[in-house]
């Protein structure tokens, strides 16, 4: 659960440090190029360990699809509709939508508990979304594209838990996942701006993108979704849009609320029974592993 927490942590920091780059920055090539250089260190951190997801290919390509979906979607609409407003949406869609892909593919419905948790999260970031942010307009083409990659972040942690229950490592399974996203969308580069490289403070501020909310952040995630199933790291990744609300607050003039601190006090209430939640689903899990 701590691992999870860590990465999500250190996630909440990626669309301020993106705004943080002086002048116009294209989303989709900064995406990219994170994806290349954050992922190339992922998989050169598991070389030893990358024959351990020989097994899981076509899993593993579903899902550097889904990374992909979900990191350039998620770079358009920080950009579009605001740092607090992008993280909380994609953030916030993303457990109901990985409970929907569960149930789907055939995981045993979590306890109540968990239902439980997701009330008292899902409350806290509807009210951070509706009425927690002063002089803040949402544009709907950002709404929709947040809305997307939510739903695309919970399809790859579906597949990287996939992969780890057939025995392939954490970094090598992070490492294949978001360099092989990178490999995927590269092309899309010959036609898009790289202006995020034309400044030294746009490399700082790549680099910290690519090491810190990247290759670090996924070597804490890789190795939590290892302990815990899908729904409830999709869960505990919420603490990702209170980072990314009070960061934004402090340094992008983003404010928050007094409603909006309330939505954000109960996302930090709400994780503990995440974590309680997810033993009694992740014991199932493992049964049915075992007997397959």
């Amino acid at each position: 659960m701590g691992l999870v927490i860590l990465s999500a942590v250190l996630f909440g920091t990626t669309g301020t440090a993106l705004a943080q780059v002086t002048g116009p920055v294209d989303p989709l090539s900064a995406g990219i190029l994170r994806l290349l250089i954050g992922g190339g260190l992922l998989v050169l951190i598991a070389y030893r360990s990358l024959s351990s997801t020989r097994g899981s290919g076509r899993v593993l390509f579903v899902g550097a699809v889904a990374v992909a979906v979900y990191q350039l979607g998620f770079f358009w609409a920080v950009t579009d509709t605001g740092v607090a407003a992008g993280t909380l949406i994609t953030i916030g869609i993303s457990p109901i939508a990985s409970r929907l892909i569960g149930s789907m593919v055939g995981h045993a419905a979590p306890p109540r508990a968990w239902f439980a948790a997701a009330g008292i999260l899902l409350t806290g970031l509807s009210v951070m979304i509706l009425g927690g942010y002063d002089d803040i307009h949402l544009s709907a083409t950002g709404v929709v594209v947040a809305l997307g990659a939510g739903i695309a972040f919970a399809a790859y942690t579906e597949c990287g838990a996939r992969a780890l229950s057939r025995g392939a490592s954490p970094d090598g399974t992070m490492g294949a996942l978001f360099f092989g996203a990178g490999l995927l969308t590269s092309p899309l580069l010959l036609w898009r701006d790289l202006d995020i490289v034309s400044t030294g403070r746009g490399v700082v501020v790549l680099g910290h993108l690519a090491v810190v909310t990247l290759t670090l952040a996924y070597v804490a995630f890789g190795r939590g979704l290892r302990r815990l199933p899908p729904s409830s790291v999709t869960m505990l990744t919420m603490v990702e849009p209170v980072v990314a609300t009070v960061l934004s607050s402090a340094v992008l003039n983003e404010r928050l609320s007094v409603i909006g601190w309330v939505g954000a006090a109960l996302v930090v209430l709400g994780l503990p029974l995440v974590g309680r939640a997810s033993q009694p689903e992740l014991r199932a899990s493992t049964r049915t592993t075992v007997r397959t």
